[in-house]
């Protein structure tokens, strides 16, 4: 098992690319992807997306191999600051976990502004969704499929197929998003 820092610097030197031009491609400071390739910061989930997509590899392949070495248990206290990740389109994302990515699972809240809608994904075979909405209206679509949801509805679907996720109220939509493996 090795860690992202490592995993995103064989990715780089496999293609013969500076630190520099992964930075141009991928849009994430130089100073960052340093730091993450030494082991000084894993990064957001948004900075990985951005490396992934500039090596053209899906999220998951990007976190295939990582340490997946943990406790038996872990408790998160209301008290402790999670970590969220501001995306600027109208979704903030929270991690429920850390460590995000050594589990096999990732919980994370969703909040969507009214109209706005998460980035359609699509997980590898096998992969799995859940939501549950704690607050406000959501419309899911998965496969060719779309569905309503309101407070308190829950959604069990196959993450393989393309999928996403649109406030269709006038207030805040909360919800609760697991994957597995895990995805954005």
């Amino acid at each position: 098992m090795i860690p992202i820092g490592r995993k995103i610097r064989e990715l780089r030197l496999a293609r013969d690319w500076t630190l520099a031009e992964l930075a141009k491609r991928s849009g994430v400071a130089l100073s960052s992807l340093s730091r993450i390739e030494t082991g000084k910061m894993t990064g957001t989930l948004e900075s990985h997306l951005q490396i992934a997509r500039a090596f053209a590899i899906r999220l998951q392949e990007l976190y295939e191999g990582l340490d997946s070495a943990g406790a038996a248990l872990e408790l998160r206290k209301g008290s402790l600051e999670p970590a969220r990740l501001l995306t600027g389109k109208g979704t903030d994302l929270t991690l429920l976990v850390s460590g995000a990515l050594r589990k096999k699972m990732l919980p994370v809240t969703a909040a969507l502004q009214p109209g706005k809608s998460t980035q359609p994904e699509q997980g590898s075979a096998g992969a799995e969704g859940f939501l549950f909405v704690l607050k406000g209206r959501l419309d899911l679509t998965v496969g060719k499929e779309r569905v309503e949801m309101d407070a308190g509805d829950s959604a069990y679907f196959q993450a393989s197929l393309p999928h996403q996720m649109k406030n269709a109220g006038s207030g805040t939509a909360l919800v609760l998003r697991v994957t597995s493996p895990p995805t954005l």
